[in-house]
């Protein structure tokens, strides 16, 4: 009688060949090696993961539901809790894509230590990669099926030019927005200006009507007093 007779009480998720090795050694299953879900799957409910022909790979932890497992397009699906299948039964599929294949020729150049960390004659641009978490190498390498040995593709040229257009678009932005933060500022000044001018010129016509009645106040006392 087959294992999986005794997982038929658990949902189940259905994983691709290329996932399974990866999580026979402890990997958790992510969107990418998802094929198929059971409906009513909810969070920290106890799933079975299973292969495209019924084989039961490793029972896990769901850390998504049905709803967001049909709705995302990255993440994690679920951890592992008992790794069932043995270990490369099917065969491995990481380490294959091109950064990974970039660290491997860096290693076998000496540009990175044995266990792929940095060292004096790592490049500028692979230990950029790794603080912002964006590839910024131009160049893959990609091993032939026909031979043992590896050929380098250039790949990827445009997106430097692409940053260096977006950052001068950036920079005439902030000049622009600077030359405008300066006129505006100008124009209130000149705004500021002309309201001050206009109430000293108010005050000047207040005083000299001020001084203007009581001339005419005075004249008319000295009149009064003549007259008496």
């Amino acid at each position: 009688m087959p294992l999986e007779v005794l997982l038929t009480n658990f949902k189940r998720v259905v994983v691709k060949d290329s996932t399974i090795n990866a999580i026979c050694y402890g990997a958790k299953l992510m969107i990418p090696g998802l094929l198929r879900f059971a409906d009513g799957i909810e969070v920290n409910d106890e799933i079975v993961m299973i292969s495209t022909k019924g084989e039961a790979v490793a029972v896990g932890i769901a850390l998504m539901s049905t709803a967001v497992l049909a709705t995302v397009d990255h993440g994690v699906v679920a951890k592992i809790k008992r790794v069932i299948m043995e270990r490369d039964t099917y065969p491995r599929k990481w380490g294959l894509g091109p950064i990974a294949q970039r660290k491997k020729a860096l290693i076998k150049e000496g540009k990175l230590d044995k266990y792929g960390r940095t060292n004096d004659n790592t490049p500028s641009d692979y230990i950029t990669s790794l603080s912002t978490g964006v590839n910024t190498n131009t160049t893959s390498v990609v091993v032939s099926n026909n031979s043992s040995s590896s050929k380098v593709l250039v790949v990827n040229d445009d997106d430097e030019d692409d940053r260096q257009v977006v950052n001068e678009d950036k920079k005439k932005k902030k000049k622009k927005d600077k030359s405008k933060d300066e006129s505006t500022s100008d124009a209130n000044e000149n705004t500021t200006d002309t309201l001050v001018d206009e109430k000293k010129k108010k005050k000047k016509k207040s005083e000299s009507d001020n001084d203007d009645n009581e001339d005419i106040s005075l004249k008319k006392k000295k009149k009064k007093s003549e007259s008496d």
